[in-house]
């Protein structure tokens, strides 16, 4: 039996939506462990069993809330997710201010519940990862990718602002955790806000702190980001979603290097190294005034563009491999070569996050010990397959064999002089993506004067 994702406490009253919910967390590989009862929840929590808390908040006994009271007095870094009833954005908010990591509305979405699951135990594994102070591994062979890299490597020893751009799932969090691993910052901190995943109204006071009172709930002081990234790296991602007005106060600490926590006079100085990611335009938010420009000049010291997946298919076929070593519990795992084939020919639009969950499928589906071409989802391997003409070929195979390598070549070779060089029109020719015929041009070494 492979090992469960994660062992979850799952607390709920209602019987029949505990009972769904368990069964669907289940089919994603999850150990469920379910209690009606808060109380007897509490008394039940292990740190060294259980990796994450799922509680609702409206429940008879001891609430929710008094769930994760309780939970963070035995455990502060217990992981706590609580489910909250449509609407109920002001519990849901007092939860995340007593130290939950998010909430999820009911009536609840199962892929939606997963993601957030996935988002808070890849935060644990995070911190753990923090306190091991190992040096962040990227799985890199392309040559925008190692440009992305020796990038790195020159400006990690500064303390110059950094700001990673590109699209969702290229991996700027992985970025910015190797820009403070190979820091003179790497024994401080690494700390990472998602501004998008955090209301703007308790955005400021996760970041800034707050003093006991400042706000209902506000029932003790509390340090916010800023200060605990003293010393080490701050890294704000999709920094466009902060609102104008939590921008100016930003400015005011990059420029001052002073916080002053919610519902306090008296400034703190911060020495941290801010890092930050969007994947939004930036130029046309400060057009249309959303974004400060003089925030963004503050920001924008060191651009690094981290490319999407299909503009590097040379690192498919190695992250492929290092995603199979690192997800499957059974060691020596193999890979039908075809594979690679199909993956090339798909666009992967969720670049490397897409990759990963596509192969964690694929290992907890596969019937095997060998992941083959029909392990692929359906989704990638249309993305490849031609028209259904039968058996018809459009030339006869030779009795003698052939070399398909060559034939690969020649076939290519023939496309593009047949559309005058023009590698787009070739591409649609042989009904694959553009950067798969760079990629095969780069392969056979084919030049232009070739064709």
């Amino acid at each position: 039996m492979s090992q469960a994702r994660a062992h979850i406490l799952l607390v709920e009253d209602d019987e029949s939506l505990r009972e769904v919910l368990a069964m669907n967390l289940e089919d994603f590989g999850f150990q469920v462990e379910q209690y009606s009862d808060g109380s007897e929840a509490v008394q039940a929590y292990n740190p060294e069993v259980h990796d994450l808390v799922l509680t609702d908040l409206r429940m008879p006994g001891i609430s929710g809330l008094e769930v994760l009271d309780k939970l963070k007095e035995r455990d502060p870094d217990a992981l706590v997710l609580v489910l909250t009833a449509y609407g109920g954005a002001k519990n849901s908010l007092e939860a995340m201010r007593r130290g939950a990591f998010h909430y999820v509305e009911k009536p609840v979405n199962t892929l939606s519940l997963v993601q957030e699951l996935d988002r808070a135990l890849a935060h644990r594994q995070g911190k753990s990862t923090e306190r091991k102070r190992q040096a962040t591994t990227m799985i890199a062979s392309s040559p925008v990718m190692n440009a992305v890299l020796r990038t790195v490597d020159k400006i990690a020893s500064s303390d110059a602002p950094v700001m990673i751009q590109g699209e969702s799932g290229v991996g700027k969090e992985l970025v910015a955790r190797a820009i403070h691993d190979r820091s003179d910052r790497s024994a401080g901190e690494f700390v990472a806000v998602n501004c998008a995943a955090i209301p703007g109204e308790l955005l400021e006071s996760i970041l800034f702190g707050y003093e006991k009172g400042a706000f209902t709930g506000a029932e003790k002081r509390t340090d916010g980001k800023f200060t605990s990234a003293d010393g080490g790296t701050l890294f704000l991602d999709e920094i466009a979603e902060m609102s104008y007005e939590l921008q100016s106060k930003l400015l005011r600490v990059l420029q001052d290097g002073f916080v002053e926590r919610v519902g306090s006079l008296e400034p703190e100085q911060v020495d941290m190294r801010i890092v930050t990611a969007t994947h939004q335009n930036l130029d046309a938010l400060m057009e249309e005034g959303k974004f400060r420009r003089d925030l963004y000049y503050r920001l924008h010291v060191v651009p690094i563009r981290v490319p999407p997946l299909r503009e590097r298919p040379e690192d498919l076929p190695v992250l492929m491999r290092h995603f199979v070593r690192e997800l499957s519990a059974a060691p020596g795992l193999t890979i039908d070569p075809g594979i690679d084939s199909v993956f090339m020919c798909y666009e992967w639009p969720g670049n490397v996050r897409e990759l990963r969950n596509v192969i964690e499928r694929m290992i907890l589906l596969r019937d095997g010990d060998h992941l083959t071409l029909g392990d692929v989802p359906a989704e990638l391997g249309a993305a490849s397959a031609p028209e259904d003409n039968g058996d018809a070929l459009p030339f006869t195979l030779p009795e003698g064999g052939l070399d398909l390598m060559e034939l690969e070549r020649d076939i290519i070779i023939a496309a593009l002089r047949k559309m005058d060089g023009n590698q787009s029109a070739a591409a649609r020719y042989l009904n694959i993506p553009r950067h798969v015929l760079v990629y095969r041009l780069e392969k056979f070494e084919i030049a232009s004067d070739t064709f």
